[in-house]
């Protein structure tokens, strides 16, 4: 008995040992021939049966009204999520360019992933005080909004609450780099399943901001105790700010790798 039990428990063991191993090296990868062509955004790819592309959002400068209202015709960085039955997809908007302020964040929604809200907006533009100024670059700031930019737009807390994030970047001018690290910050509010929003805060501006100027204030003075644990969940998960860098601080120190 003692020989047959021994024998039955290594053999657990070795089996554990060997999905362990398996498991630790078991990553993607492609062994085809077949490459992209980076000159189209299908990559000239072969079609796949069965799937299906659906357009969103369709710009329209001259008829804003067959646009949600707006006649912004720079729409980029798409960011999806799927949280209570409802596909999210978030946005920045820019009236003709990428650097080219007023910039503001977009919010549509589907039960289907076929059929789509009207944009709404997330995050609005933020006025740039006139005067600022930033270290090292010669600019200054007249009338000037901010732009947006975001490598990531959601993150569900465990305890299934959805927070959306964003970015405030400043281009003194078109040959400014909004991603710098001497922007505004990354700011932040929850959407509930209502479809309402939560107000709008700050949950890491950049060091060279200053607070006063902006019309939102950091996470922790929210009045909601549910949303500060989910804003400082999420600050205590480096794998998901690592999405951050572009725009971070460059010695931000909450950020584990610096490289973009």
């Amino acid at each position: 008995m003692y020989k047959k039990s021994f024998i039955h428990f290594w053999g657990i063991a070795l089996l554990s040992l060997f999905s362990q191993k398996t498991f630790s090296q078991d990553t993607v990868r492609y062994v085809g021939k077949t490459l992209v062509n980076v000159d189209y955004h299908h990559g000239q790819l072969p079609l796949t049966v069965g799937v299906h592309n659906y357009q969103t959002f369709r710009a329209n400068r001259e008829h804003p009204e067959w646009a949600g209202g707006s006649s912004w015709t720079y729409n980029h960085a798409p960011m999806l999520a799927y949280w209570n039955n409802t596909f999210f997809l978030e946005f920045l908007s820019d009236p003709v360019g990428e650097h080219i302020p007023p910039g503001q964040t977009f919010l549509q929604t589907s039960s289907n992933g076929k059929d789509w809200t009207n944009p709404v907006v997330l995050f609005p533009p933020h006025k740039i005080p006139d005067g600022w100024t930033k270290q090292g670059y010669k600019g200054v700031a007249k009338d000037l909004y901010a732009v947006m930019h975001q490598r990531m737009g959601f993150y569900v807390s465990k305890k299934n609450r959805l927070l959306a994030l964003a970015y405030y970047g400043i281009a003194l001018d078109a040959k400014d780099d909004p991603n710098d690290g001497k922007g505004i910050g990354r700011v932040v509010r929850e959407i509930f399943k209502d479809g309402s929003f939560g107000p709008i805060h700050f949950i890491r501006p950049n060091r060279t901001w200053d607070l006063k100027q902006s019309p939102y204030t950091m996470f922790t003075q929210s009045k909601d105790k549910g949303f500060i644990e989910a804003c400082n969940e999420l600050l205590a998960t480096p794998l998901m700010m690592q999405q951050w860098v572009e725009e971070a601080d460059r010695d931000d120190e909450l950020i584990p790798l610096k490289k973009r």
